[in-house]
């Protein structure tokens, strides 16, 4: 039978592994076997979670799965991974039981989306305290960055004009607040490329998106004021 290639994370974590007696019984980690082993665990579940998002919205353009990677790399860092650095703090040693995990789980099933999704949720759940994985991936996805790199690689899916291209893509780019995604994909859900081309060249997309803004606005006073 052909050997399973582990992604180069697992096959790290596999490496360092090797060092240690293969038994039940968790062995005592110096610092810098324990730091190795954290590090290669969060790598492994950031990439995860970029190619869960890659699969789900589509995205194939290399540049914009390192943006993401970049991007999701920022937004962990200081919010989930900080928990996870806080419980190896207190408790080395976890580090080995879930690299065991990862790497056993690996060599069996390999890196099959359906199992892969089963192992992630599992380690989501048991060591880094969040109990949903779904839970983190909408907070992902309504992470402004986050939001702009899937739109990106929806007008490059969707839209063949590439003047349009480079017009959506320094808009987006240059969109502090975050409007023009949601102006856009209006009519990028309804495949009104012409219509999206219309408003852009026009410049009409601004009046939308002004207007978006002051609803926004007005929805954030009134849940200030109700909690006042």
């Amino acid at each position: 039978m052909e050997a399973v290639k582990l992604n180069p994370y697992t096959q790290a974590m596999k490496n360092c592994l090797e060092q240690y007696p293969d038994s039940d019984e968790v062995p005592e980690l110096d610092e810098t076997n324990s730091q190795f082993l954290a590090n290669m665990i969060q790598g492994r579940f950031l990439q995860y979670l970029v190619m869960r998002i890659c699969i789900h919205h589509g995205i194939q353009n290399k540049e914009l799965e390192k943006q993401l990677s970049m991007a999701m790399m920022n937004l962990m860092s200081d919010k989930l991974f900080a928990v996870f650095r806080e419980k190896v703090r207190r408790k080395p040693n976890i580090v080995y039981e879930i690299a065991r995990n990862i790497t056993n789980f690996e060599l069996i099933h390999g890196d099959r989306q359906i199992s892969i999704n089963t192992l992630f949720r599992d380690i989501s759940r048991l060591y880094f305290e969040y109990h949903d994985l779904r839970t983190i991936m909408r907070w992902i996805f309504g992470n402004p960055e986050i939001e702009k790199i899937v739109f990106l690689s929806r007008i490059q899916n969707q839209v063949s004009d590439p003047i349009l291209i480079r017009t959506l893509t320094y808009i987006i780019q240059n969109d502090k607040d975050g409007i023009a995604p949601t102006i856009f994909n209006r009519y990028l859900n309804k495949n009104k490329i012409e219509r999206l081309a219309n408003i852009v060249k026009s410049g009409d997309w601004k009046i939308e998106a002004s207007f978006v803004q002051g609803q926004s606005a007005k929805l954030i006073n009134w849940r200030e004021y109700m909690t006042n």
